[in-house]
């Protein structure tokens, strides 16, 4: 994702700027959720019985003026006593994010007022070090830890340019005695400098990504899907919950198989919807997720603890 600067001058120094702004803007986007109304779980249903896809999964999105939301519907082949078990280790969620192409790394931590702190060091897409990313931090809470329902929510309250109220929230409930339910769901709140920063990014750089919510149809009878924030939402909260099947597949391997069979299994799952989501070739996915991985642990390893994460963003206010 990398670009070069082929002009000079201010207004071409400013063009660039919001072009690098926006683009890790939209990646931050992608790791976040806003308030959002409760319903129950026949909504849901209803809304898997009318997906498009091939299998139990529905992807929707919203857009108002300040904010857009994103949420996955699925039905999963795991009893709910198992998923809640897994799905309320903050140590599960980040093997889940990592998994995302510009998550370059996941640290977790106790933390008072909270389940737990999760630091997310959020890039490009292509290979860097945990130091030369953002800082995101999340605080991990169960709102619903029942028989009945699980309710996980990942908030942060701001961001660089002007974003605030990230919200990441899963809800989960028992479908039968061997499946379950979930809803995943993220949204955010942007200011004047962050729309400009996105209406940069999709002029230029995404201009051409969608999403999957089907808008019409062209002369020639294809889909013409959703796009810009959108369709950038739908992407992502696509690639969570796809991160979120494959470790509840894989996380019972050795660990020394987990981490392989995941990025197998996450490339794999995410290449079914290949033009929306195809980011990276297999093999240079799974090369620079290993070296990534390899930071993650020593990141996790070094961390304090209980001490809280710093309150100031590294990469801006």
């Amino acid at each position: 994702m990398h670009e070069r600067l082929t002009a000079s001058g201010p207004q071409t120094a400013r063009v660039w700027a919001c072009r690098t702004a926006g683009v890790l803007l939209i990646i931050l986007l992608g790791l976040a959720t806003g308030v959002m109304a409760r319903d129950e779980p026949a909504t849901w249903l209803q809304a898997i019985a009318e997906t498009p896809f091939d299998e139990p999964l529905q992807v929707v999105s919203e857009q108002r003026h300040d904010a857009v939301e994103g949420t996955a519907y699925a039905r999963v082949p795991f009893p709910f006593p198992e998923l809640k078990s897994v799905l309320s280790e903050p140590a599960a969620w980040c093997e889940i994010v990592f998994l995302h192409q510009n998550v370059k790394a996941c640290v977790h931590q106790p933390v008072d007022g909270a389940d737990a702190a999760l630091r997310l060091y959020v890039g490009r897409r292509h290979y860097h070090p945990p130091a030369e990313a953002n800082a995101v931090d999340l605080q991990m809470r169960l709102q619903v830890d029942s028989e009945q329902r699980l309710e996980v929510v990942l908030e942060g309250d701001r961001g660089p340019y002007g974003t605030r109220d990230y919200r990441l929230v899963l809800e989960a409930v028992p479908h039968g005695a061997d499946q379950s339910l979930l809803r995943l769901r993220y949204a955010l709140s942007f200011g004047v400098r962050a729309r400009l920063a996105m209406r940069v990014y999709f002029a230029t750089a995404g201009r051409d990504k969608v999403g999957f919510t089907v808008m019409s149809h062209d002369e020639a009878g294809e889909p013409v899907y959703v796009d810009g924030a959108r369709g950038m939402f739908e992407r992502n909260v696509m690639r969570f919950y796809l991160a979120l099947q494959t470790h509840l597949e894989t996380r019972a391997l050795p660990e020394a198989e987990r981490l392989p069979a995941s990025l197998e299994r996450w490339f794999e799952l995410t290449d079914r919807y290949a033009h929306q989501l195809r980011e990276l070739e297999r093999d240079t996915y799974i090369e620079q997720k290993q070296q990534e991985y390899t930071h993650q642990r020593e990141l996790q390893e070094a961390e304090p603890s209980p001490a809280p994460f710093p309150e100031v963003w590294p990469g801006g206010g």
